[in-house]
């Protein structure tokens, strides 16, 4: 029988007492019989009732729904052959939306997800012979902000990522090389003079012109 913290101290003054004393006496209440660990922390919060995550057990039977009517987010993960995190994400963006909850699961027809998993396109494996990856395309001297430019304006896909990193379509890319690096090649903003530039550094050489001169007059009265 577990003790509450206000019984633990009508019963004992000291956390030492208190531990050699209910050591061993205490059993998981799940049905399992295994032994309480009791801690320091248990003097002052009370003794619990199960060994932590058996309480989930007695919740199990409770989860029992007709199968014939209703997928779980395991049964949907092993159809479609995904994760069971893919399939709560499909779920949080509004792919999919479940019908019944009982407990913590969520519950979702069968004719809903076997219509959403008949028009969901196949997915196509990754085949990294046709796609650059990012640091490859840097090495040819493509920035990511005339990717990502040439990508808005429709002339390149949305880049793929798998493995988290970037990949751009090679098909695509061959296409468009040329125009990206004669861009490139043609725009130098930061090697531009200006009016303010130039002034600058006449005005500097016209100061280096005189001191030269001082310089040559000291030398000459020597």
């Amino acid at each position: 029988m577990s003790l509450d913290k206000n019984e633990i101290r009508q019963k004992y003054t000291s956390v030492t007492t208190f531990l050699r004393k209910e050591r061993g006496k205490h059993l998981c209440q799940c049905g399992c019989n295994q032994v309480i660990d009791l801690k320091q922390s248990h003097f002052w919060n009370g003794i619990p009732r199960f060994i932590f995550g058996h309480a989930a057990r007695l919740r199990q039977g409770a989860k029992v729904f007709d199968k014939d009517l209703y997928y779980c987010v395991e049964d949907i993960a092993r159809i479609a052959g995904v994760s069971d995190q893919t399939v709560r994400l499909w779920n949080r963006n509004g792919l999919i939306i479940a019908s019944e909850t009982i407990g913590r699961k969520n519950l979702y027809k069968k004719t809903d997800i076997d219509a959403f998993l008949t028009s969901r396109p196949e997915r196509c494996s990754f085949n990294p012979d046709l796609y650059y990856s990012v640091q490859e395309l840097k090495q040819m001297g493509v920035s990511r902000g005339k990717l990502r430019a040439f990508a808005r304006a429709g002339k390149i896909q949305n880049p793929r990522h798998h493995a988290r990193k970037t990949f751009y379509l090679k098909s695509e890319i061959d296409t468009y090389l040329d125009e990206i690096l004669d861009d490139k090649q043609d725009s130098h903003p930061r090697s531009r003079l200006t009016v303010s530039v130039i002034n600058n550094l006449q005005w500097r050489i016209s100061e280096l012109e005189e001191r030269v001169k001082l310089l040559e007059d000291c030398l000459l009265r020597v």
